[in-house]
This record gives C-alpha cells, structure tokens and sequence, in this order.
C-alpha cells in the first residue's frame, strides 16, 4: 500500500513556475503582449516576455507570494496537504533614452513532493518515506529598450545561483530479522551473510540529496504595437546546460557517524518559443490570449514537449478620473490549459486546466496597488495516471511606484 501527498512534482528539477505577474495570473495566465504602464498601472512585471520591462516609465517595485492547497486522489481515498511559497520580487528602473533595467529575485521551478510506502513483508517489512522540497531559482537581470513608437525589445539573463532542491529517502524496518536454521540472507547494510539461527537488528536508515544548481539561461522578447489598441509580443529562451552539485549525506545513528559523498551533473533546462496578443479599449478593458511550447523532449529521455494555452479579460470600473481613485477597482478573470513534462508508466501525458479570477485595490495617493487572485484547477487523471490532484492557489501581490 501506498499514500502520497503530492506526485506532480518529482522530476529531477521540479514543476516550472509559470513565470507571470499576479495580474496575468488573474487573466489566466496571458499577458506576453500586455504593455500598458500608464496613469493606472505600474506596468507587467512578467517576466515570460522581457520586453514587457520597456514599457515602465517610472521606477516601481512589484512583490508576490502564494499560497497553495493540493488535493490527490487515487479512486479510493484522499489526501490534502498545504503549503506557502514566496514568488517573485522585481524592481524596474528607467533609464536615459527609453532604457529600462529591471532586477529581481524568482523561483524556476517548484518542489513538493510526498510518498510514503510499505515494501517487503514479514520480519524484513519496511516503511519507505519519500519528500521532496525546493526548487530552483535565480537573479533575473533584464534590460528593455523603446524603439520609436510602436517596438519594445527586451532581453532576460537568469544566474542560477540560489535554489536548491533537498529530498530525503526514510527506511523505518518494522522489526529484527530472526533467521531459522535452513534461512539466510544478505545484510544490505553490511553486505555479510547471516548464517540461519543468527539474529540482527536491521538498522532504520535515511539518507538526504541536497541538490545546488549554478548556470545562466537568457531569453529575449519584443512587443509591437501595429495599432493605438492592439499589442503583439514574442518571446524565445535559449536550452542551456546548469551544473548540478549532489551532495549525499547517510546518517547511521547506530554507527554513530555522517558521511557525505559529493558529485556533479549536468541538466538540461528547455528552450521555450512563445507569443501573445492583447486588445485594449482604453480605460475599461482589456483581453489577452498567449500560447507557449516548452521543448522538454530534448532534455531528458521520456520528457514530453509541453504546451500552454491562456486567455482572460481585465475590466477596470470607475472612470478614467485621477480623483475617483477609490472607485478603480479591477476585476480579472480568465482559464488555462498547458501539458506537463513529467513522464507516466502508461505513457499517458499529464495535462493541467485552471480557471482564476482576482480583484486589484489601488492605494492611497496613486503609489501602488494590491491585487489578489484565486485560481483552481486540476492535474492527471484516475483512469489514465492512477491519480489526479486538485489545486487551489491564492497570490497576493503589491506593486507601486519608486519615488
């Protein structure tokens, strides 16, 4: 018998973070054309198309954090776990002649994972225990640049250097190995052979993989806007190599000591092609739709290529009246659908739909303005993976001007 908390994460690097500013999310995730940093807005600081950067015009600041809930379900039972995690934090700032530089803090992927397992029977009966934690991040460095009136070019450095992922593996033996007098066995631990009639304590066991990642992945991006209302965008990320440093720690509290064994590996992060539209009224609305396909196939034996489709509308109600600051509430909403990388035993792929909505309050005095956003959805299938999970993730956002 087995029991998980969460399973959709466990592949060597994780789940990749939609990488989106909380105002996309609440669009359901379109936004790669959204250039808008006006009177209303502090900008998009998403940083899926670096060339969003360019449309700031004045120093600001964006900050995130979720909250996440998942639910997994194998037909029979259930089983919820809760989690928190701190998103991105960026800061953008204009320089001479339309060149913005923007600096930040954000997570690549994502690391939750949790099983737990009976395996053997009899004397030799253990409780196996897997969890899994962290996830990757980097120092974004971006730079845009406005060209004439209608292009915005970006580019987009991450320097991995900060995210580790830590999984720890747990043997829990149920009892002593009693051997009779026609019996033997080999001792994983020793490696001896236990002639019959000898008795030995099979010792419990963990061992821990703590994981660093050191590397540089760009990406570029533009933004054209043919007409005063419509916006299009383009945005591409380079495959690059990141060294891993693995370092293995056993702890043997009957031998009473710790030993630790290092190497290094290099893993594949993908390259990534994807675009975008937005049509704006104005003041009161705007819509966007984005697709992207992340070239995970070429990473690893068995990844599959993923595909991600969003779309959302944003509706701003009061007027377009500096003075009616409290009525310029925005109401967001939209749905996705994107496929996973994760390779299945049926070879099934794993897919993910979500619906979001969210509302943005600005602040007093024009310096920012908070949003939240809700965001349900749902991973695998029972029939096809032997499992589903249900996700609801909350963020919370504050963005505002730098005076």
């Amino acid at each position: 018998a087995a029991g998980a908390g969460t399973v959709f994460s466990f592949n060597g690097v994780g789940d990749p973070v939609r990488r989106m500013d909380v105002r996309s999310r609440g669009m359901g995730g379109a936004g790669r054309a959204l250039i808008d940093a006006g009177l209303f807005d502090q900008g998009n600081f998403s940083s899926a198309n670096p060339a969003l950067l360019a449309g700031f015009a004045r120093p600001a600041v964006s900050s995130l954090y979720f909250v996440h809930r998942r639910t997994l379900n194998d037909g029979r039972r259930t089983h919820a776990v809760s989690d928190g995690d701190l998103g991105a934090f960026q800061v953008a700032l204009p320089f001479w002649r339309r060149t913005v530089v923007g600096v930040g803090v954000e997570p690549l992927t994502d690391l939750d994972f949790g099983l737990v397992d009976t395996v053997g029977t009899g004397d030799l009966r253990y409780r196996l225990s897997v969890d899994g934690t962290g996830g990757i991040q980097a120092v974004s460095l971006k730079l845009g640049q406005r060209v004439g009136r209608r292009v915005y070019l970006g580019a987009r450095l991450d320097v991995i250097m900060l995210g580790t992922i830590t999984e720890t593996w747990s043997k829990d033996f149920d009892s002593e190995a009693v051997l009779d007098a026609e019996d033997r066995f080999v001792d994983t631990f020793s490696g001896s052979i236990l002639q019959g009639g000898e008795t030995r304590t099979v010792s419990d066991s963990e061992d821990r993989i703590v994981r660093t990642h050191r590397g540089v992945v760009p990406a570029f991006g533009a933004v054209y806007t043919p007409f005063d209302r419509w916006r299009v965008g383009v945005a591409a990320q380079l495959k690059r190599t990141v060294r891993q440093t693995r370092h293995l720690r056993n702890f043997w509290a009957e031998r009473g000591f710790e030993e630790e064994v290092v190497s290094k590996t290099d893993i594949m992060l993908p390259a990534s092609l994807g675009g975008g539209i937005a049509y704006s009224t104005g003041y009161k609305w705007m819509a966007a739709l984005d697709v992207e396909k992340t070239f995970w196939s070429q990473t690893g034996s068995g990844r599959y290529d993923t595909l991600e489709l969003a779309g959302g509308v944003l509706y701003r109600a009061g007027q377009a009246d500096p003075m009616s600051q409290a009525r310029r509430i925005e109401w967001m909403g939209g749905m996705h659908y994107r496929s996973l990388y994760f390779p299945t035993a049926s070879g099934s792929r794993i897919s993910e739909v979500g619906v979001s909505l969210g509302i943005g309050v600005p602040l007093r005095n024009r310096v920012g303005k908070f949003r939240y956003v809700l965001e349900i959805g749902k991973r695998g299938d029972v029939g096809r993976h032997g499992v589903s999970e249900r996700f609801i993730s909350q963020m919370f956002s504050f963005s505002g001007w730098v005076n």
